[in-house]
C-alpha cells in the first residue's frame, strides 16, 4: 500500500523527517510523527503561503485588491525610499505581480541586520514589461509590508485573529524584519498537525471561489510546476512548501491531504514523489 511505503521511508533516521500526517475531510487517517508530537520546526518558505492567505483575508474584509497597484498600500515613508527616476513604474506594478514572483531581478534574500525595506524598494528590478517568473523573499517582505498597511494594525497579530487562533493554534514563533514587521519569507515554525490544519483550512476556502480558488491554482508556469498566490499548484492538487523538505499537499478532488516535516537539506523529491502516489490512489478508490 502507499501508506506503508510512505511511512516505511518517512520513518527511516537516516532520512531525517519529524513526522507525517494524513488527513481526508478534515479528520486523520494515519499518521507517524516523532516524539513529541507537539514539537514545532521550521517551515521556512511554507510561511509564504500563510502570508498570501492573510492577504485573502484582507480581500474578503475589503481592505486590499491585488489588481491595485502595490505601491498604494505603502506608507509615505516606503515609498520615498522607491528611487525618484523609478517610482512611476514601480506604481503600476499589482499585488498579484508579487503574489506569483513576477516581478523579476530581486536578489533572492535581504542582507545584513537592518535596512531590508530599503534594499526591497532601491533594488534594480524589471518593471511593467517584464512578468517573468523569479523566486525571492523579497516579494513577501513587500507583500507584507503592504499587508500591515491595509490591515491598519500588526499584522503578525492579524493572522493571529483570523487564521491561528480560529484553528486553534497556539501563536507560532515567527520573524520580524528590522523594520519590525512579520517578514512573511521564512522565519516561522509549526508542528506537523498544525500545518495540515492550515492547509485544510486552505483547501476550504479555495472551494468558496474568489482569491483562495486563485490562490491554489496555477495562475502562472514557472517552467517546472505551476504558481498561485505564494503557493505551488497544479491541476489535481496545490502544496505548501519549505525549502528542506516541508510540505502540505492538498488533492483537490479527493480531500486527501498529506503533510510532512523534515531537515533534508538534500531534497525531498522521494517523499514528495511517494505521497503524490498516495495521493493519486485516493482518486482511483
Amino acid at each position: 500500500m502507499g501508506i506503508e511505503r510512505l511511512f516505511e521511508y518517512i520513518g527511516n533516521d537516516e532520512n531525517r523527517f519529524h513526522g507525517v500526517c494524513i488527513t481526508k475531510g478534515g479528520k486523520e487517517i494515519a499518521a507517524l510523527i516523532r516524539s513529541p508530537e507537539s514539537r514545532r520546526y521550521p517551515i521556512y518558505s511554507a510561511v509564504k503561503t500563510i502570508l498570501g492567505m492573510g492577504v485573502g483575508f484582507l480581500v474578503q474584509e475589503g481592505r486590499m485588491d491585488t489588481e491595485k497597484p502595490l505601491y498604494r498600500y505603502l506608507s509615505e515613508r516606503q515609498r520615498r525610499l522607491i528611487p525618484e527616476n523609478r517610482r512611476e513604474d514601480f506604481s503600476k506594478l499589482s499585488v498579484e505581480r508579487f503574489l506569483t514572483m513576477t516581478v523579476a531581478g530581486y536578489p533572492f534574500r535581504p542582507q545584513g541586520e537592518s535596512g531590508w525595506e530599503e534594499q526591497a524598494l532601491g533594488a534594480d528590478i524589471a518593471y511593467a514589461g517584464c512578468n517573468r517568473f523569479e523566486y525571492s523573499n523579497f516579494p513577501a517582505l513587500l507583500v507584507s509590508a503592504a499587508a500591515q498597511n491595509a490591515a491598519g494594525e500588526d499584522f503578525y497579530l492579524y493572522l493571529c485573529s483570523r487564521l491561528f487562533e480560529p484553528l486553534g493554534i497556539d501563536a507560532p514563533p515567527y520573524r520580524k524584519t528590522p523594520e519590525g514587521y512579520f517578514y512573511g519569507a521564512s522565519g516561522m515554525e509549526l508542528s506537523v498537525r498544525e500545518l495540515a490544519r492550515i492547509g485544510q483550512r486552505l483547501l476550504e476556502l479555495s472551494r468558496g471561489g474568489g482569491y483562495f480558488e486563485k490562490a491554489v491554482s496555477p495562475v502562472i508556469n514557472t517552467g517546472k510546476s505551476g504558481y498561485g498566490y505564494f503557493t505551488w499548484a497544479d491541476k489535481d492538487y496545490f502544496y505548501i512548501s519549505g525549502k528542506w523538505g516541508q510540505k502540505c499537499i492538498a488533492f483537490r478532488n479527493s480531500g486527501v491531504i498529506i503533510t510532512y516535516l523534515s531537515d533534508r537539506q538534500e531534497g525531498d523529491e522521494e517523499a514528495f514523489r511517494l505521497a503524490s502516489d498516495l495521493g493519486n490512489q485516493f482518486l482511483q478508490n
